[in-house]
């Protein structure tokens, strides 16, 4: 059965006008967040670019010493020197994504207050980790 030209669904080409708030075209909002997550990652990438991190020993330094990982992964190295690696290296970081992951669904349920609250806690929990790896080695 063909549709008919006029039977199909039309997709707005104006933004519509609901009270103070303008409604903004899925596109347009895709387009926002690939634009968002570039400059993020750019910015990501030109920041790991100027930290210059050795990743081997000295050759001066004893034959056993502990292996030092690049600051991105500070917060589990700091962690796996201190717990065990299934808790450290498994455990933590993926249910640190499982929250990440559920936070849209979460914000429907208990409100995007309660959210932005719970993705700042996570974010300075691992962003304190890090800095912990990087200035107490």
């Amino acid at each position: 059965m063909d549709l008919i030209e006029s039977d199909r669904p039309q997709v707005p080409t104006k933004v519509e006008q609901s009270g103070h708030q303008e409604k903004v075209l899925l596109i347009e909002l895709q387009i926002r967040e690939y634009i968002g997550a570039f400059l993020w990652l750019g910015l990501l990438f030109a920041l790991t670019a100027s930290v210059k991190v050795p990743l081997d020993s000295s050759p001066k330094a004893a034959a056993v010493s502990i292996s030092k990982a690049p600051w991105i992964f500070g917060a589990i190295q700091w962690l796996l020197q201190r717990w065990p690696a299934w808790l450290s290296g498994w455990v933590l970081p993926l249910l640190s994504m499982a929250v990440l992951l559920t936070l849209p669904w979460w914000a429907q349920k208990a409100g995007k207050k309660w959210v932005r609250i719970i993705f700042l806690i996570l974010s300075l929990v691992w962003v304190g980790l890090t800095f912990l790896y990087m200035f107490t080695g």
